[in-house]
């Protein structure tokens, strides 16, 4: 009664998609395009190692196309479509060259996702994007500063993916049939590191922390070679699709991590994340990350319980706290929040969005019941690979690893955990896109002002009805110059004589969304 109930309530909310759309599956059959070019962006590591093409590469860096995949459910006429972008796991390193049977936007689980998805009446675009770092140095901060810019690369490939999904739509007709105001980012695994950095990492300045910074003191991302936080500059950086928005809607995340939880503040996008608790790779509440394949301790990071608590605290994830969910996957989560697990005895409440995968620890704590694998494929992939110049790869290792943490892997098992993460993601995914932040911030939008503006001196920024907490100011590069935090007020009276003359962006962030207004100063 209760679940036909809430069924009852979402399909109204969503009456504008049609009855059923995104909570069931109402398409039988779907269509895929393979290959598709999303932008062109610099490589540190040989692009066209993926799903054993080939290990050989003239020279390195070199610029080539990223790609993506597109599922569409088949025959539907509806062309404001929600887009969810998937990124695999693979720990920033080609699938097989990583030790695993995982690693590529053709893997097993984002295939099912991406069907499941569109079925249900999504767009699915599995990406990839660029990889590459050192693992294997002996030298900490070799293997902290590679994989962190690595983490970074992915995190602009990613926006390049959201710009051209904007671009799409605004000057190519919108072949897809997308709503590009409302994208959704999934992330399994290490794809779930850049999801859940994507929405949190906004600043630079967030990047300005010890752990972040090498023994000299520098930043081990370097912006003047890799580019700028919106995507822009760099020597080793194309800024592909300029003039579109980097935001996306919500950010859903399968078994990966933070990297810090400060970064985690009030009017980012709501989260939903997935995780075994006992994963020996990315930490369920805070822990160092260990690359499966090697021995070696890279960085600390914040994990789901952590992320989920900042977004509900911050009230990010209120839009899905307002909501009552009676269907078995949410109780079924609750229980386990509830449980005496001894990583869990968490309030429901405080962690709306988390939804706890408890396995039973059979040889080996599970990372990602999720993934499955077909070995001979595996077998006779790997020994293709292991024909080309320069590749020796042990099959009994990559095996072997990835059964080590999911060691009755199955067609069967994946279906069911895909199912339930679709399930339990739809439902809040509704709430959120259809009836929940983007109305608050349209009405945060009308209730903003900004004066004087055109300014030579101040400004003050009056937000009626809501409450500030931060104030942003940006340049035209995506260069935060300015900003106001711990406000707890709905009038700030700010200075910005030290501004050049220009254009700027204001992003006012409350309890309950944003808004971003221009402001010139002469």
């Amino acid at each position: 009664k209760h679940l036909l109930t809430l069924t009852a309530l979402t399909v109204l909310s969503v009456a504008a998609f049609g009855q059923d759309r995104y909570l069931t599956e109402i398409f039988t059959d779907i269509t895929t395009t393979s290959n598709v070019t999303y932008g062109n962006n610099w490589y540190v590591f040989p692009s066209n190692v993926e799903d054993g093409v080939t290990a050989a590469t003239d020279s390195l860096p070199e610029n080539a196309p990223i790609l993506m995949n597109v599922f569409e459910p088949m025959g539907d006429s509806v062309t404001n479509r929600i887009p969810v972008i998937i990124m695999h796991t693979g720990n920033f390193l080609p699938r097989y060259f990583n030790q695993s049977t995982t690693g590529s936007r053709n893997d097993n689980s984002v295939v099912s996702l991406a069907t499941t998805l569109a079925k249900r009446g999504y767009v699915a675009f599995p990406v990839s994007y660029r990889l590459g770092w050192n693992p294997l140095s002996t030298d900490l901060e070799v293997r902290k500063g590679t994989i962190l810019n690595a983490i970074y690369r992915a995190l602009l490939d990613v926006k390049t993916c959201v710009r051209y999904l904007r671009k799409s739509v605004a000057e190519d007709g919108n072949p897809y049939g997308i709503d590009a105001e409302k994208i959704v980012l999934f992330g399994f695994g290490t794809g779930g590191y850049i999801s859940t950095n994507y929405v949190a990492l906004d600043r630079m300045a967030e990047l300005e922390i010890e752990k972040f910074t090498n023994s000299l003191g520098q930043l081990y991302v370097d912006t003047s070679k890799v580019g700028q936080i919106d995507g822009s500059g760099g020597l080793l950086n194309d800024y592909n699709h300029p003039g579109y928005s980097n935001d996306v809607m919500a950010a859903v995340n399968a078994g990966g991590a933070l990297g810090d939880s400060s970064w985690s503040e009030a009017g980012e996008a709501p989260v939903i994340s997935f995780h075994c608790p006992d994963d020996p790779f990315a930490p369920f509440e805070l822990g160092i990350v260990v690359v499966p394949g090697t021995n070696f301790n890279v960085v600390e990071v914040s994990g789901s319980k952590r992320i989920i608590g900042e977004a509900n605290a911050n009230g990010n994830n209120q839009v899905m706290r307002d909501q009552t969910y009676s269907d078995p996957v949410s109780l079924a989560s609750y229980d386990r929040l509830a449980s005496a697990h001894p990583a869990l005895g968490l309030n429901p409440t405080d962690y709306e969005g988390l939804y706890p995968f408890i396995r039973p620890t059979i040889v080996a704590p599970e990372s990602s019941p999720w993934d499955w694998w077909n070995p001979a494929i595996v077998t006779a992939t790997v020994a293709f690979l292991n024909g080309q110049p320069g590749v020796s790869l042990d099959i009994n290792t990559i095996l072997g690893g990835s059964d080590a943490t999911n060691p009755d892997m199955s067609e069967a098992k994946s279906d069911a955990y895909i199912d339930t993460i679709v399930q339990y993601m739809s439902p809040r995914l509704v709430h959120v896109l259809v009836s929940g932040i983007e109305e608050n911030n349209a009405l945060i939008s009308e209730n903003t002002f900004i004066y004087p503006n055109p300014t030579s001196a101040g400004i003050t920024i009056r937000v009626d009805g809501f409450k500030m907490n931060a104030v942003e100011i940006y340049n035209l590069n995506g260069a935060l110059v300015a900003d106001k935090r711990n406000l707890n007020s709905g009038r700030l009276d700010m200075d910005v004589e030290g501004l050049t003359s220009g254009l700027y962006l204001v992003r006012v962030l409350t309890d309950n969304g944003f808004t971003t207004r221009k402001l010139s100063v002469r």
